[in-house]
């Protein structure tokens, strides 16, 4: 239980013969992700509440039971509470599901509610390259999101697939140079690789400049839109019209949807969460598969914005990694659960590739003016995890 003591850093222990008042005032009437163990230590139920004091009190006051089946009172079982504060709803996601994937390892997956992130992979090296939706994040070659969810992946492949006229039929582009085009040949909407009418080198180049504008499509609206003025003060109306069409398509890229989407190594964010007390923030690094609490904020002392900024740029680079397991790829997707949720009144995501000294100092400043948040009279639960005899 080394793991879990030091992620729940604070705990208590549980004699239902000592005086329960004075066990209730000795933990905070606060949001806590907090686990339940027996007196071996050996956990028995995870969860996370808005108010810690009022759950203890009603879970080991006599009354409430653990199980469905064979109804076990917790006053008997409980012998120790491990807990930590959290402040946000961010946070709580993030320390919920890594207290889970610790106390749960095998079970987890299936019940805390979180899901890895979607993304969509290229590999411009392959011989026969294509796109794939994907939530394996460990692959060679080019990984491109996150997407809210694997329809959202499957419709930017196609929206590349139409703007640039990529192979469909991946079984037929494999017999290149040696297949039979299908009928987006004869449609004009595939250069038709596949019967050798262009070669697989200019194919893959083909493929490689459709992900340079997935990734960054700015230049590539801009190139043809200058294209298409150019087209049209020459008269030539009909091309223009086409270029245009191509422009559209390609404007539908990092929008929408679509907004988030960056090279699985870019997949970088400072998260500025509210802190502990009024005035506070917490701030979090993000990186591809990492989380971690770098600093906390208070508002009546000076804020070193660039030494901050220095900080989280010097963790990256410590932290730069070439794969993502598929621990990461589920932090990722509670990341990508708060990029693609309503804006929320507290805590706000930013990217490492635009945020400046100011900006930071902006949202951290934002933050801080909200009023400090009302205690839960109610225990509030969020999640809920039981032990399932690991």
């Amino acid at each position: 239980m080394r793991e879990i003591a030091t992620l729940l850093d604070r705990h208590a222990d549980f004699n239902p013969e000592a005086d329960f008042e004075a066990f209730l005032a000795s933990v905070p009437a606060r949001w806590a992700v907090y686990l339940f163990a027996d007196a071996d230590d050996q956990p028995i139920q995870l969860l996370c509440v808005k108010n810690l004091r009022y759950s203890l009190k009603r879970r080991l006051g006599g009354n409430e039971t653990i199980g469905l089946s064979k109804r076990v009172n917790y006053r008997e079982l409980v012998r120790r509470i491990r807990w930590r504060r959290v402040d946000s709803t961010f946070e709580a996601d993030w320390l919920y599901y890594e207290a889970a994937r610790i106390v749960f390892p095998r079970t987890y997956r299936g019940m805390v509610g979180f899901r890895p992130a979607w993304f969509i992979h290229v590999n411009p090296e392959a011989n026969f390259p294509r796109y794939v939706k994907t939530i394996d994040l460990s692959r060679p070659g080019i990984l491109a999101g996150p997407l809210a969810d694997k329809h959202a992946a499957a419709r930017l492949i196609e929206l590349l697939e139409d703007a640039f006229d990529l192979c469909r039929y991946y079984q037929i582009l494999v017999e290149a140079p040696h297949g039979r085009a299908c009928a987006y040949k004869e449609m004009g909407k595939c250069p038709a690789p596949c019967d050798g009418s262009i070669s697989m080198p200019q194919y893959h180049r083909m493929i490689e400049l459709s992900a340079a504008a997935l990734i960054d499509p700015a230049p590539a609206v801009r190139e043809q839109e200058s294209r298409m003025r150019a087209a049209a003060a020459d008269l030539q109306f009909e091309a223009a019209a086409k270029i245009k069409a191509f422009a559209d398509q390609l404007g539908q890229l990092g929008k929408g949807a679509y907004r988030h989407v960056r090279r699985l190594g870019d997949f970088q964010f400072l998260a500025v969460q509210p802190g502990p007390r009024a005035r506070t923030v917490k701030v979090f690094l993000i990186s591809p598969g990492r989380i971690e609490e770098i600093i906390g904020l208070i508002a009546d002392q000076p804020a070193p914005w660039g030494a901050i900024l220095g900080l989280a740029l010097s963790r990256l680079a410590q932290s730069a990694a070439d794969a993502v397991d598929a621990e990461g790829a589920e932090r990722i997707g509670i990341v990508a659960h708060h990029l693609f949720s309503p804006k929320q009144r507290s805590g706000v995501l930013l990217a490492m590739e635009t945020i400046d000294e100011r900006s930071l100092a902006k949202a951290c400043r934002e933050l801080q003016r909200l009023p400090a948040a009302e205690v839960v009279e109610e225990e509030g639960v969020v999640k809920e995890l039981q032990s399932m005899s690991e």
